[in-house]
């Protein structure tokens, strides 16, 4: 597992510049007025280009790299989740691009789905499940996939979301020091268990 570092990266011009670290086994939670948590989520893992700064995994500048050169998997706002695949399917999404042997990804997969609780529900749609366990899904989705660092997007409360740090706990591959996830949320949100809190500073443009 890897360290996120946030070098004075300004994703919008709403938000002031941000540094931070999150290492293996850390939660931080950065608390941001929407959409700003969504906007740094975004940037993070490159779905959208920073103002300023840079992001750094385990000290490689991933800043300017397309998202599955990132190495981290995103829980985006709502999961994500593709309405016409099962549960199965879903999570093994994830592994798309994933570049070892089908064993590796197989006893990753079912490692995942056993510690989130996630086996009966394989079959199902995600109109068939209730919202914690869509949640886990999601979770279980970017875990699976060639990712060092979990970015989570929660700009409104979510049912199950308050297990944030168990199930991120869970998911840890073996004998590793757990995984960095950095979670995005509303500035008024509170979740148990995270390492860190802080609030995103304000940019000029909110001003």
């Amino acid at each position: 597992m890897a360290t996120l570092r946030l070098e004075a990266l300004v994703a919008t011009p709403t938000l002031g510049p941000l540094t931070a670290t999150v290492r293996p086994g850390e939660l931080l939670a950065v608390a941001a007025a929407p959409p700003g948590g969504t906007e740094l989520a975004r940037v993070v893992v490159g779905l959208a280009a920073p103002v300023a700064g840079q992001i750094l995994v385990d000290g490689r500048d991933v800043t300017t790299r397309r998202p599955h050169r990132r190495r981290l998997g995103y829980v985006p706002a709502g999961g994500g989740l593709l309405p016409h695949l099962p549960v199965g399917p879903n999570v093994r999404f994830g592994q798309r691009r994933r570049e070892q042997v089908h064993a590796v990804t197989r006893e990753r997969f079912d490692a995942v789905v056993a510690q989130l609780e996630l086996g009966p529900s394989l079959h199902l749609l995600p109109h068939q499940l209730n919202e914690a366990q869509r949640f886990r899904v999601a979770l279980a989705r970017a875990a699976v996939g060639p990712a060092e660092v979990l970015v989570v997007d929660l700009p409104r409360p979510v049912e199950g979301a308050d297990r944030l740090a168990d199930l991120v706990s869970r998911i840890a591959p073996p004998d590793s020091a757990g995984v960095a996830a950095l979670v995005c949320l509303a500035d008024t949100m509170a979740l148990d268990g995270m390492t860190r809190r802080v609030a995103a500073p304000a940019g000029s443009a909110s001003r």
